[in-house]
This record gives C-alpha cells, sequence and structure tokens, in this order.
C-alpha cells in the first residue's frame, strides 16, 4: 500500500495564506524574533508558492530543513530559499537575524541585465551558505538587510523602488561573495527542479497566454504530469501557477505603469477590457480601478 501524501501547506508570510501574497508584492523583511517567538521558535513546515526567501542567521543555532535535507548549524550562515521549496526552521530564544522575502521575478526587473545572472544563479537550488569563515560578507550582508529593514519601516514604501533595489544589492554581494567559496549546498529533489523549469518557462512566455498543454509538451511531460507536479511541489494546478503570475504582473502595471486599464488589459493580451476586469477581480478582489486607487492613493 502507498502511504498517504503528507499535505504541506503554502503560506505568503508564515502563517498567513497565499491570498495575501499581493500584500508583499515585491519584498518584505522581518527579524527573525518577531515572527518566531509566535510559534515558539519552530517554523513549521510550509512552503511558498510565489515568494523566495534569502533567511540571514547572523549569530545563534539553527535547525533548518530544505526540500528532503536537514541541517543543524550556528550563525552567521545565510539560507537561500528559491519559490516552491519545502522548509522548515527551529530556531532558539537567542538566535539573531533577518528573513528577505520577495518575488524574485520583480527583483531580478529591478536588476541591471549585467546583474540578474548572479541573483538567478543564487537561487537556482535551495542551499546554505556557511558564513563562518567569512565573516566580512556576513557583516556587509547584515548591515544591508538592517538598512532595507529601516526603508521598509517608512511611509510608502510599498510604492517605493529603495527596497527592491536594496534587495539586489545583498543577492548580488552574496552571489558574487560565496562564487569563489567552497560551500555547503542542499541539492533539491528532482520534481523541486522541474518545477523551477516550469516557473522559468512561465515567465518567458505567460504573455503569449499558452495553454497548460504547450507548457507541458515544452517540458516533455504529459499534461496530466505536470498538474501532478504542480499540485505536489506547489499545492495548485500548473493552469493556477500561470494564472497568479499574469495577476501578479497586472498588478504591477497598475500601481508602475501609466498606461489605463485597457491599455494594460491589451499589453497583457486580453481583447477584452472587461474579461481583464472580470480576471482582475478573481484574483484581488476588487477591480483594476480599485487596486490602482488604493495603492497610489487617489
Amino acid at each position: 500500500m502507498r502511504s498517504p501524501q503528507r499535505i504541506v501547506p503554502s503560506f505568503a508570510l508564515y502563517g498567513e495564506a497565499p491570498a495575501a501574497a499581493h500584500q508583499i508584492d515585491g519584498v518584505h523583511i522581518e527579524d527573525i524574533q518577531s515572527r518566531s517567538r509566535k510559534y515558539l521558535w519552530k517554523i513549521g513546515t510550509h512552503r511558498h508558492t510565489l515568494l523566495s526567501q534569502c533567511l540571514l542567521v547572523a549569530a545563534g543555532p539553527v535547525a533548518v530543513t530544505l526540500d528532503e535535507t536537514r541541517t543543524d548549524l550556528t550563525g552567521p550562515a545565510v539560507m537561500i530559499i528559491p519559490a516552491g521549496t519545502v522548509h522548515s526552521f527551529r530556531f532558539r530564544a537567542d538566535t539573531q537575524g533577518r528573513v528577505l522575502t520577495m518575488d524574485l521575478a520583480r527583483i531580478l526587473s529591478a536588476a541591471a541585465p549585467a546583474h540578474r545572472a548572479s541573483i538567478d544563479a543564487l537561487f537556482a537550488t535551495p542551499r546554505i551558505i556557511d558564513l563562518r569563515h567569512d565573516p566580512e560578507l556576513a557583516e556587509r550582508v547584515a548591515r544591508l538587510l538592517e538598512r532595507l529593514a529601516e526603508e521598509f519601516g517608512q511611509p510608502g514604501s510599498w510604492s517605493a523602488p529603495v527596497g527592491s533595489w536594496l534587495a539586489c544589492c545583498v543577492l548580488w554581494i552574496l552571489g558574487h561573495g560565496i562564487a569563489g567559496h567552497g560551500t555547503p549546498e542542499i541539492h533539491s529533489t528532482e520534481e523541486a527542479q522541474r518545477l523551477r523549469r516550469f516557473r522559468r518557462l512561465i515567465e518567458s512566455q505567460y504573455l503569449k497566454h499558452w495553454p497548460v498543454a504547450q507548457y507541458a509538451r515544452r517540458l516533455a511531460l504529459s499534461e496530466t504530469s505536470l498538474n501532478r507536479l504542480c499540485r505536489r511541489q506547489a499545492g495548485c494546478t500548473a493552469f493556477e501557477l500561470i494564472q497568479q503570475r499574469l495577476a501578479l504582473e497586472a498588478r504591477r502595471r497598475l500601481v508602475y505603469a501609466g498606461s489605463s486599464v485597457s491599455g494594460i488589459a491589451a499589453e497583457l493580451g486580453f481583447k477584452d477590457p472587461a474579461y481583464f476586469s472580470r480576471f482582475f477581480r478573481r484574483h484581488g478582489n476588487v477591480s483594476p480601478n480599485e487596486y490602482r486607487r488604493r495603492h497610489l492613493g487617489g
């Protein structure tokens, strides 16, 4: 008999429903203690469907599980957690550090083209970066995350570009800083790697409104296999992942682009603005005009 599959919950931030992801569209930062204290220092097994994380343990112990690998270590260390990675943490009351949660696609769009490869490579697989042998790099990352936390607390930080720029700096510095080091790396399962290939393909083709079957063919999978993969690794169907990416781009353009709603609908490949409005309301619970008004203060 096959054992029943464990259901892994998906969150935006730990303990918050995925539907809240649009509220932290871009960058979110908090100290380890602020959230883990509420859960008695144990962050249970979960994943983030759309968001990636970079977690700095500046000092103190942590037990971390990434996909199927568990490691105990003491800071300074960094954990890189691509979207879809199943993970958990057990901290102690004296563990210090920060958790950077982000929409990686948006971070990459804020980086200069010459710098994107290093950041993208950093998130190619879940990994642990032991910084005890490089305290200078650990201190540099800690200072930048502290500055990012200060900016995050400023009024209007949601729509300001500073958070994305500082996050780019942190990730680029980490990517370059570990390039010449023999850092321990946690390799993901084959299924997690397949999901990341699917996400990269979505990133390059979602504006073309490909059907799921076309994505599956490009990945050399059947449509059924692709949906089964997505349900196991991301907790939703392949179609839902594609729609989530399209809705994310709609939210971005409503805030950052000056086009009309009908213009944005056309840019995103919707021939009928009314259908775009219905699509947006399904994913955001408000109309495009109302979403824009709320986030631009109109």
